[in-house]
């Protein structure tokens, strides 16, 4: 098996426009070819960076910096916290929507919630978050 990859470009990706301006289709159609050697291990890290793309679009999208930005693997026990409090903060609105408005215990549930709501923005922003202190 060959280590050789060769890269053709068609039109079956949309064009990249650097600048605003039109371009006529003539000059957006792909039409240069160019090819690339790999040893084995130059060919694996290539495999492994590219992710689901092709080889051809992951080399393209690399030399013109136009790779999407990599999004990290979620936090789990942070997606398990912001659970809990998003079904809270829902049992609290239907809570406070079966209630009279002008109650003032209704005030104190409202202050209590924004508090909350303050400190899950404060631990979505900071590094170490105040509860767990």
């Amino acid at each position: 098996m060959s280590n050789t990859i060769t890269l053709s470009y068609t039109n079956n990706f949309q064009p990249i426009c650097v600048h605003k301006t039109e371009k006529s289709p003539n000059e957006s159609l792909r039409i240069h070819c160019v090819s690339v050697r790999f040893n084995k291990e130059e060919l694996e890290v290539l495999n492994k960076n590219r992710g689901s793309k092709s080889k051809g679009e992951w080399l393209r999208l690399t030399s013109l910096d136009r790779l999407p930005p990599i999004i990290p693997p979620i936090n789990l026990e942070a997606w398990k916290s912001l659970s809990e409090i998003s079904q809270k903060l829902n049992r609290l609105i239907n809570h406070l929507d079966t209630k009279s408005s002008n109650s003032e215990l209704t005030k104190t549930e409202i202050f209590a919630v924004k508090k909350q709501i303050k400190e899950l923005r404060l631990c979505l922003t900071a590094s170490v978050c105040q509860s767990d202190k």
